[in-house]
């Protein structure tokens, strides 16, 4: 798996009179975990929307690996290997962990051969930093198995840059962990990853870099691990208010 920068240059978007993002630029270097930061309103959304294609953004250009592209639609970004894990889970609890996957392609035949599928769904997860038994009902597993197969369903779709929102809000603390894990795992071999948290001290321990809006702007890049929680939450507000970082 080879793994794909993705930059924003002088990103904008207008709703009315409102700005919501005012000349973002964002650089995601291959192959790292890179978080994308801000309160609640500052803009993280819009910037995600425009880059997956939900909400296209009304100036600046986004490159991807190196090379500018025009993103209007979902199938634009899924082309150009960018998907997304939503905070929400969008499995199907009442299917196989084997369904979920093969359903997520979209276009199917009328008649699925599933002989033919997971045989090719075991090679698949033989070749996968992390596994999940396909014949598992979701119904049985655990948030941070869930978690897994929204994961797993990217790497499927041969998605190599995967936006996570807010991963961990239902996870217990050993879940995190197993996540934390998997995603430094999936960096090394060949995934980018934008990781969207309000959990500071998780950035912290996870993420190379990060990106901090404020109000559509951006008021500073950080490498989390070399700043405080206190200097990052700074950068959020642009004051001394206290700000949760757990």
């Amino acid at each position: 798996m080879r793994a794909l920068s993705l930059e924003t240059i002088g990103a904008g978007k207008v709703f009315g009179s409102f700005r919501a993002l005012d000349d973002v630029s964002m650089q995601v270097r291959a192959g790292t975990v890179h978080a994308l930061l801000g309160e609640n309103g500052a803009g993280k959304s819009t910037l995600v929307k425009g880059i997956v294609g939900y909400g296209p953004l009304d100036e600046g250009s986004v490159l991807v690996g190196g090379r500018e592209q025009s993103i209007a639609s979902p199938r634009d970004s899924h082309g150009l290997g960018i998907g997304m894990v939503y905070q929400h889970f969008t499995v199907a609890p009442g299917l196989s962990v084997a369904e979920n996957l093969v359903l997520s392609r979209g276009e199917l035949p009328w008649a699925i051969d599933w002989k033919q599928e997971r045989a090719a769904l075991d090679a698949f997860m033989a070749r996968m930093p992390f596994k999940l038994d396909v014949e598992r009902a979701v119904s049985s597993l655990a948030a941070g198995e869930k978690q897994k197969l929204e994961i797993l369903k990217q790497l499927y779709l041969d998605r190599r840059f995967i936006i996570l929102d807010e991963p961990t809000s239902v996870l217990t603390p050993q879940e995190v962990e197993t996540l934390f894990r998997t995603l430094r795992q999936l960096s090394q071999e060949g995934c980018s990853i934008l990781f969207i948290s309000h959990k500071l001290q998780e950035v912290r321990d996870l993420c190379h870099r990060a990106t901090v809006l404020r109000q559509g702007r951006v008021t500073g890049e950080c490498n989390p691990g070399e700043v405080s929680t206190d200097d990052i939450a700074r950068m959020m507000v642009g004051n001394e208010t206290p700000l949760s970082t757990q």
